[in-house]
């Protein structure tokens, strides 16, 4: 249970950190203001997949 849950959130942290990394440019070319909303959000995702990894470590112990 843990581990299928835990798999989960990795995925679904992964898959938005990579749709914020493909998102970013295009944000960039179309709006310059938009380009510091997608440094939180970048930033954001990367604290997101760095806690699921502590978590995930810690779990597995």
């Amino acid at each position: 249970m843990r581990k299928g849950f835990l798999n989960g959130m990795l995925a679904g942290g992964l898959i938005a950190a990579v749709l914020t990394m493909f998102m970013a440019p295009q944000f960039k070319k179309e709006r310059k203001e938009m380009a510091k909303d997608t440094k939180h959000v970048k930033n954001r995702a990367r604290r997101v997949i760095k806690g699921v990894k502590n978590v995930a470590e810690d779990w597995m112990k």
